[in-house]
Parts: structure tokens; sequence; C-alpha cells
């Protein structure tokens, strides 16, 4: 079982883990190499390479690598050992990934971009350069790429321009919250953003963090320094869908702030995490940039533990003498809709974000540069996920004192409310068969001749007429976080679609992540309706039509499970015999732990092992062997 992991250890750090986000094992392993130090000169931004474009200004290495030289190219000095790049990956013809690697250097354990099919997709990274002052692009299905650059690192044992400097991560803008400097922009509009007092008016560049919400169309966003020119680059690309999307970059800053164009409108949350020196600084070794082969830091999909919802794990730097890591951050295996925030190690989080995911089981990076403590770095997770981090380089300083202890990291059992009709009370009028919700806080409430949303009927066997499913939701004290629904089969001739958006907002409001809604048996037996199987079979086809509607609306196919199923079903082919009720128990606690990516809670065949974590009950083909296991 995954458990707690409040620091992972040193030797995992630096293990070099491997398994890219595709499984892609060819790449190769190395130790950590570095340049010398570096400080930063802002460029442009400037387009180096599209590989759309009748000249690209880059070659091919191979069916899947191009390389793309940055040092020497107008504007860009000859002399450099990294760059501040973003990267898109456009018009992919499979979901894949993009590797960013210096030149002539095998390709590391590690990737930059995440993308699916026809999807525009880009991050930002700082990137060692390699031979030449080159770099390479590796997408692992064939797609189109795009290479812009934000600015350079040339060598430097001291500096005064170019340092960075690490600041707790704050929000200098929320275009959500009311008097926004920057509220609702429209699309194809230019905002400008002041920076607060803590950079200096001279600051050559600030590292930040932009989220895009509530985008009307899709298209990209720009950025540049204020009152500079509006460069014919792009760092973020909306789908128009209006859920939020992060990058982050470095920008060049001027006295009056930066710059962003949005083609997509909606609005900007943009939180700061350091700027990086101007000529009036102090001459100083700190702050410098230690670029390194991009390497694997930490891959929670091959260890014992995730980050939990509400939890945080620690990962110590790597290298001594860091007051900052580089690194890209990827969500991935998500519950749901959420985000990951990355701080200094045992030092108060801010109300920040790092990456944002949309959707359950959703993969997703985005570029950090996160200040070190004597203890590393933090991530916290709104959102039970999987956390993969690869190192890019580092900043020299002094690291922050840790001073609070190390955070919890614990999965909280789930409260898991169970409403249904006279096919769930198997369950309610068999205790023993509860035995078997475990892993989860179940609250159990069937009741006979239940309808959804329309009045219900009165039942005979219960004596009463029953609330609805969407009072039972409504009335049910405190929080939910998942609803498993087994009723419908009352409703019949009804507006089911709009039936089950009425579910759903009942279920949103008391805090659900997601409803997990069983499909209908249809009737086995000689006696079944026709009607019946008819409703039945039409109710299953708008839950299924409904679902695009709602991201987090989970349809179990208990239809075609419990097909596969013997001695289960009673004579009308719908309800459930005892041993039925114990298959329904066992399918609704492996549904729980799939969602949770907790081990099943037992095997399939009696002495078996058991799965973990659980997977999609409704992918196995089969049906547990409930007599063996439960002696029934």
């Amino acid at each position: 079982m995954r458990v707690r992991a409040p620091a992972l250890s040193v030797a995992l750090v630096l293990a070099g883990l491997a398994a890219d986000l595709d499984t892609d094992r060819t790449a190769v392993a190395a130790p950590i190499e570095s340049a010398a130090p570096s400080a930063f000169e802002p460029v442009g931004p400037e387009r180096l390479a599209d590989t759309r474009a009748p000249r690209c200004t880059c070659r091919r290495i191979d069916a899947r690598t191009v390389r793309v030289d940055v040092a020497g190219v107008p504007g860009v000095p000859e002399r450099i050992s990294a760059a501040a790049l973003t990267i898109t990956v456009t018009e992919p013809t499979a979901a894949g990934f993009a590797t960013v690697f210096p030149s002539g250097s095998e390709r590391p354990l590690a990737s930059t971009v995440n993308y699916i099919a026809s999807q525009t997709a880009a991050n930002s990274t700082i990137i060692r350069v390699g031979n030449g002052g080159a770099i390479d692009v590796f997408t692992s299905s064939a797609a189109h790429v795009v290479v812009d650059v934000t600015g350079v690192f040339t060598e430097a044992d001291t500096a005064t321009s170019g340092r960075f400097v690490a600041l707790t991560p704050r929000r200098v803008l929320d275009g959500r919250e009311p008097g926004a400097i920057v509220g609702l922009m429209a699309p194809g509009s230019s905002a400008t953003i002041p920076m607060p007092a803590s950079v200096p008016s001279d600051a050559a560049a600030v590292a930040v963090n932009v989220t895009s919400v509530d985008a009307g169309r899709p298209g990209y966003l720009a950025g540049f320094a204020a009152g500079g020119r509006q460069p014919e680059t792009s760092f973020l690309n909306p789908d128009g869908s209006g859920a939020p999307v992060a990058a982050a970059l470095i920008l060049p800053v001027s006295g009056g702030g930066i710059a962003i164009t949005n083609t997509s409108g909606g609005r900007l949350v943009i939180d700061l995490t350091g700027y990086f020196t101007g000529p009036s600084a102090q001459l100083s070794a700190d702050g410098l940039f230690v670029a390194t082969t991009p390497k694997r830091l930490v891959d929670t999909r091959l260890l014992d533990t995730r980050v939990w919802t509400a939890g945080s794990v620690e990962i110590p730097s790597p290298v001594p003498g860091a007051s900052a890591l580089a690194t890209n951050i990827t969500m991935t295996a998500t519950d749901g809709p959420g985000f990951i925030t990355a701080h200094e190690a045992g030092v108060r989080r801010g109300v920040v974000s790092a990456v944002n995911a949309i959707r359950r089981d959703h993969t997703i990076p985005n570029a950090a540069i996160t200040p070190v403590s004597t203890r590393g770095i933090a991530v916290y997770a709104s959102i039970s996920t999987d956390l993969v981090v690869d190192l890019n380089g580092y900043f020299t300083g002094t690291p922050t004192a840790a001073t609070l202890p190390v955070p919890a990291n614990d999965p909280v059992p789930r409260r898991v409310l169970m409403v249904g009709d006279s096919t769930l009370a198997v369950v309610r009028n068999m205790p023993q068969t509860q035995d078997l919700l475990v892993g989860f806080e179940p609250i159990l409430d069937a009741q006979g001749c239940r309808r959804l949303v329309w009045t219900s009927c009165f039942s005979d066997t219960d004596l009463r007429r029953p609330n609805t499913v969407h009072e039972a939701i409504l009335d049910t004290p405190g929080v939910v976080d998942v609803v498993v629904v087994m009723a419908g089969y009352n409703d019949w001739n009804d507006p089911f679609g709009a039936f089950v958006d009425t579910i759903m907002a009942a279920s949103r409001s008391k805090g659900a992540r997601q409803v997990v809604w069983l499909t209908y048996s249809e009737g086995r037996s000689p006696g079944s309706s026709g009607s019946a199987i008819a409703a039945y079979a039409q109710n299953t086809h708008d839950l299924r039509a409904s679902a695009p509607r709602h991201p987090d609306l989970v349809v179990a196919d208990w239809r075609t499970y419990n097909s596969r199923s013997v001695g289960w079903m009673a004579p009308d082919g719908v309800h459930l015999d005892p041993r039925g009720g114990f298959g329904l128990a066992d399918y609704i606690s492996r549904w729980i732990a799939h969602l949770d990516h907790r081990p099943c809670t037992a095997p399939m065949v009696p002495g078996g092992s058991v799965p973990e974590p659980c997977p999609n009950p409704d992918s196995t083909n089969r049906v547990p062997d409930i007599a063996g296991l439960y002696g029934v």
C-alpha cells in the first residue's frame, strides 16, 4: 500500500529513476553533469525555430529529433552555457512527450512537454546548450516544434547584472478578484502588470508563473518587457475551454513591469518567484546559474507513495550551495481538477500554484524555479496526484533556514455517499456486505421506489414514499467527497439527461469531486418486462451521452460487469440475491479504491494477490470469485 513519505531520501533523489511519462525507456540515465556558473542576459523574446516554416533555421537529426542553434543567432551572444526557452509542440499525430537536451549528448530520462493528438502544448525551460551552442528537441510522436528564447546565460564567476534573487512566491495579479488592476481581457488585448517594490526598477528579468483562466477561445499568450516591442512569440496556449492552464517562464522586465498579449481573452493570475538583478546590484557570486544535464529527481509512480490530497512531499536538494532549483514539475494520474505548489521545505507555503490539472488522470507539466531551504524543496498538492520532477540546473547561494516541521502526506479516507433505490437496498438489508466497504467512510442511503428528481413512488417494501436522489444528496450532513448513484430504475420515459445534470449539480454543491453512476441491468429472466428492458437501455444510453458534459462523472458499467456473474440475480433480472449483494459491495469498493489509487480491497480469487493500485473494475473482463472470497 502507498503510505506516508514525509521526505524522499537523497539516495532516491539521486538514483536517476527511469520511466518517461509515456513509459519510454530508451533514454540513457547519467550522473549530474554541470556547466560553469553563469549570469542571465535578456534576449527578445525572439523565435529561434519553427518546423512549420519553409525555412526552419533548424536541422533534423533523425525522424523525431531536430537541432536548434541558440548561440550566435541574431541578438544572442556566441559564448553561452544555457538558454531560457519556450518549447511548443503543435499538430502532433499521436499523444506523447517532448524532451529538450544539450545537442550532441544522450537523450536523458526527462520530459519537457506532454501532449495529446492534435493538441498545441507549450512549456518553458532553462536548458544547458551543447555542441556549438545548440539544443536538441525530441518528440515521441510526429509533431511540429516551435522554439522561442527569452534569455541566455553567459559564464561568470561573479556578476552585478543577471544574478537570480529568489523571493518567497507571491501573487502579484489575480484577475478574478474585484478591483484587480487587470480584470477580464478581451481577445487580442494587451495588459501591463507592474512589479512590486521588491523588484528593483533596473532588474533584467523576472521569474513568473502565468495562469490563464476563463479563456473564451483557443489562442496564445505572449510576454515582454513593458514598453518594449511586442514579439512574435508565445509561451502559453489556452484551448478556449476556460479551464486554468499555467506556464512558468523568465520574462525581460522594465521599470514599468511586464506586458502580456492575450489572444484567447479571459483572466490572468500571475505569481512572482524571483528576479534577475540589474547593473545597480552588488558584485557577487550568489544567484549565478549552474546548468546541469536534465536529470530525473523523483517519480512517485516508482515509489510506494504519491502526493495525497492536501499532502506534501519534500525533496532534498541534489547539490550543495543552491539557493533555488530550476526544474520541470509534472502532475500525472491526478484524482481530478487541482493544483500543486512548490516552495522551500520547512517554510510557510504561499497562496500560489505551480501546475494546474483540469481533469482526472491529467498529465500536465510546468517549469519551476523554486527557492531551496536547508531541507530542499516541498511540493503541496490540493488533489491526490503522482509527481515527476526533473532537474535542469540550480542557482548558487545560501539556502533558507527550514523552521517548520515536516508536513504530513497521509491518504485521508473519503466520505462516500451511496444513494440508490431497491437495487442498492440489498446492501442495506445485509449488514455483512457492508463489511466490504472499507478504505473510505461509507454513507449508505438506499430506499425502495426512489426516483432521481421527480416525486418518488410508494414502496410496498418500506411502506413509505422516500425522498428523491436529489433530495437525499442535498440532505446528507457535511461534505461528501464521492457520490455513488444506483437509481433510475423507477424513472421511465423521464427527461433523463436533464436529471443527470440536476444530480451532478447537487453532488458538486456537497463538495463531491466524482460521481460514480452505475449503468442499468436490463433483466435476463424470461419474466423480464420488455418495456422495462427498453427503459433501462435508454437510461444507460442517456447516461453515457451525458458524460461529455461532466468531466467529474464516472460511468461505471455495472450492466456489463453484472452480466458476467453467475448466481447474483433475483428472478426479475434486475434486483440482486445475497451473493449479488456481496458482488455489488465488492464492485463499489473496487471502484473507490481505483479512484483513490489505493490497493483493491480483496484479490480476485482466494489466496490471490491484491492488485495495487486497484484497476478499473470494468477493465478486468471478469468478476471476482464472490463465493470463494466471502463464503456465500
